[in-house]
């Protein structure tokens, strides 16, 4: 009984398998049609491009020959060293190239700050705290200012005070 089972599924599987296999057959076979097609599409448009190139030199080049039997002094200018006289020219190209941008000088001002840090990073309260400090500190210093006066400059000077002490 059990191989019976076993037989049942097992060809079950392989019919999935067969159907699988069928169904990503056509799948494949769709796809490389759609390919086929649009390649086909491509190189139509690609011919009709270079049909209407080559009816647009032919005016050019019959507008010209016009023109030379006109006026025998109007004549083209050669591109660059070479003597053929082609519409995809290199002049055509220099002429359709925007002129170059005009130089300016930009200036750039930064706000003044005391720490060597910037802002972002800075702790402003300890800043401030600091600062505070700084200017009482200064102003001790210039109320004593009289008393000393009468000193030396190396006397002044805090290190050659704590040498000397």
């Amino acid at each position: 009984l059990e191989e019976a089972e076993r037989k049942r599924i097992e060809d079950l599987k392989e019919k999935e398998r067969q159907k699988v296999t069928e169904e990503l057959e056509l799948w494949k076979k769709q796809q490389k049609d759609a390919e086929k097609q649009i390649r086909v599409q491509k190189e139509g448009e690609l011919h009709q491009e270079v049909r209407q190139l080559k009816e647009k030199k032919e005016e050019k080049m019959n507008k010209l020959s016009i023109t030379k039997e006109g006026t025998s002094k109007t004549r083209l200018k050669p591109t660059k060293g070479h003597s053929s006289y082609s519409m995809f020219s290199e002049n055509l190209k220099e002429e359709q190239l925007p002129g170059p941008r005009s130089a300016a000088t930009i200036k750039i001002n930064f706000t003044s700050r005391v720490f060597p840090t910037p802002l972002r990073e800075s702790l402003v309260a300890e800043e401030e705290e600091w600062l505070l400090k700084q200017a009482e500190a200064r102003r001790i210093i210039s109320t004593d200012m009289s008393e000393l006066e009468d000193l030396k400059e190396e006397e002044k000077n805090p290190d050659w005070l704590k040498d000397k002490g």
